[in-house]
């Protein structure tokens, strides 16, 4: 009977704990992610109100973590039936904190340390491309979430479960993008356990760094395994500004020599042409001066009253903000139109944002 039993029992077993995410984008896990995502943003005692866009089918809460860095908190949640667990990072709140973590909008490079306070530095790497930069703000908030983050993956490890969903709706989805990286990453460099599998499905996400972090993440995430959904009458994918200077191009590139060839022109071709070049590439050094001096260090002094102990970091001097990772549509058409207005004038700049109005587009997706 023992011989019997075992060989049962030890499929049960494999069959119980077999990792069951697969790659491609999958329109019933999105909606799923879209639902917890819309609860994250809910005080738990307000979940009985949620009406316009339902319940969750496949997952069950388990976790709201505590408040931190810009009043930022993830929630984890687990698959009835199968070992998967989601992991959903708050959006963007009516706080001045939550919205101060989208205006520090300087870029930092995304490897490197940051002292968050006196007794919690921050070692993190986002990428391997050393030109790799990030959103400050929301790199911030993740560095906060990790701490939890991090200690709930082991527990459900340790429970047998290795598949996570990331996700975050909003300024929820910029973080879930540098969070992404940072747990590939931490993978990558033997931290993590490499069986781990993780699927990304931002919502809504902004612009999370510049052209060489969308190169690396690209890279990390590829096969189909991370996704950003976007309704294209939606504004804040289309955040934060982006400001392409000459620096902003790969090693390579005839802008490194312009000066040195503009030099060898014969007068007075090279007094017109040095004129040239200074006012077409002036403006965008000048923007990006700005740029770091406004959201960088004007901004740092209110980050500083919310986190004391904060120490500012040395920004990137770029602000070359790039649309990054696998896009899906949602394409707004005469039919949304009707139902939803795009009247500029329109005083609700979130018509197009909220996640009723992704469920309606998404749904009528194949």
């Amino acid at each position: 009977m023992k011989r019997i039993l075992l060989p049962i029992l030890l499929l049960l077993s494999q069959t119980l704990f077999a990792q069951v995410l697969q790659p491609g984008f999958d329109k019933s896990e999105y909606i799923e992610t879209l639902k917890i995502n819309h609860r994250a943003h809910v005080a738990l005692n307000e979940w009985q109100g949620i009406k316009d866009i339902g319940e969750p089918q496949q997952f069950r809460f388990q976790y709201r973590s505590p408040e931190v860095a810009f009043d930022n908190i993830w929630d984890l949640w687990i698959h009835r039936g199968q070992p998967v667990a989601v992991i959903a990072v708050r959006g963007s709140i009516q706080t001045q904190a939550s919205y101060l973590a989208n205006l520090y909008a300087a870029m930092i490079p995304a490897q490197g340390i940051l002292e968050l306070e006196k007794d919690f530095t921050f070692t993190y790497k986002l990428a391997q491309e050393p030109r790799a930069a990030v959103q400050v703000g929301w790199f911030v908030a993740m560095a906060y979430l990790s701490r939890t983050i991090l200690h709930k993956i082991d527990s459900c490890y340790q429970s047998g479960i290795k598949d996570f969903i990331l996700t975050g709706h909003s300024q929820g989805g910029g973080i879930t993008y540098m969070l992404t990286a940072y747990l590939r990453n931490l993978q990558l460099d033997g931290q993590l356990p490499a069986d781990i599998r993780f699927k990304t499905y931002c919502s809504a996400g902004p612009k999370p760094g510049n052209l060489f972090f969308a190169y690396d993440y690209e890279k990390l995430t590829e096969g189909g395994w991370a996704y950003n959904v976007v309704n294209t009458a939606d504004w804040v994918p289309d955040v934060p500004f982006s400001v392409q200077t000459v620096n902003d191009f790969t090693a390579v590139n005839p802008f490194y020599h312009a000066k040195g060839m503009i030099k060898k022109q014969k007068f007075p071709v090279n007094i017109a042409l040095k004129r040239a070049y200074r006012q077409l590439s002036r403006p965008s050094l000048k923007a990006q001066r700005n740029y770091e001096k406004y959201l960088g260090k004007m901004v740092s002094k209110s980050v500083r009253k919310q986190l004391p102990q904060f120490n500012t970091p040395d920004y990137y001097k770029s602000n070359y903000y790039v649309r990054t990772g696998t896009i899906i549509v949602l394409y707004a058409d005469e039919a949304y139109f009707k139902i939803y207005s795009n009247d500029p004038s329109n005083p609700d700049i979130w018509q197009h944002h909220l996640p009723a109005q992704y469920l309606y587009l998404v749904e009528k997706l194949p």
